[in-house]
This record gives C-alpha cells, sequence and structure tokens, in this order.
C-alpha cells in the first residue's frame, strides 16, 4: 500500500491528484471503509493547465481560480527562504495528505490480519 500523485503544483506545491495504490483486495475494501470514516476533500487538488507567459503548467483547482501569476523576484525569495507565509489556499498540502495516509495506514493494520503492510511514500 503506498501513496502517490501525479505531480506537483507549480504555484503552491501541493500534490496534485493524489491517490492510494495498493495490490489486496481486502485492502482496497479497508481504504474504502476508512473513506467514509474520515473523507479527504481532494477537489480543489485537480490538475488544470495555466499559461505562464508562453509556457504552460500544472496547477491545482485552487491556484487556477485565485492565484495570479508570481514574479520572478517572488519565486526567488521563496526558494531562497525569505517568504515563509505564502497565501493559504483550499488544495490540502503534502503535510495533510500524509497526516490523513498515516491515520489510513494505522486503520489497515489495525483491521488487516493476514499479512504485514509494506509502506512506500512517494509524497
Amino acid at each position: 500500500m503506498y501513496i502517490k500523485c501525479k505531480g506537483y503544483c507549480f504555484i503552491c506545491n501541493c500534490p496534485l491528484e493524489p491517490y492510494v495504490k495498493t495490490d489486496n483486495k481486502e485492502k482496497r475494501e479497508l481504504i474504502r471503509k476508512y473513506k467514509k470514516i474520515k473523507p479527504i476533500f481532494l477537489i480543489n487538488n485537480e490538475t488544470y493547465l495555466k499559461f505562464f507567459k508562453l509556457k504552460v503548467k500544472r496547477v491545482c483547482y485552487s491556484c487556477f481560480k485565485t492565484c495570479s501569476t508570481p514574479s520572478q523576484e517572488v519565486l526567488r525569495s521563496r526558494e531562497i527562504g525569505k517568504i515563509k507565509t505564502i497565501n493559504r489556499n483550499l488544495s490540502l498540502s503534502r503535510k495533510e495528505v500524509f497526516l490523513w495516509y498515516i491515520g489510513l495506514y494505522k486503520y489497515v493494520n489495525k483491521h488487516f490480519h493476514n499479512r504485514p503492510i509494506v509502506v512506500y511514500n512517494d509524497i
């Protein structure tokens, strides 16, 4: 069982379309039950394409609707660590998705008794 995503948002660096993969049918059923117990709102993490000058970049739905194009100075300041607070958007960050996955892992580990689970995370 592991979690992956299709890519990362160019503006806010949130995972785009995260999903959980497993090879066992019983684990899939437990994942569906856990999604009903503790739902995760991933609609704002869908992939959209947005033009930045002449290039097309992948962005999340939240950034596609609300954020403007970041300037060179803002991107440079973000990379070197000058800007620590970025405008909060509605899409889930890596940390929030990973915390949900940890809860899912504990739930599946508690209710799945056939064999141990191997954890592999790509986020």
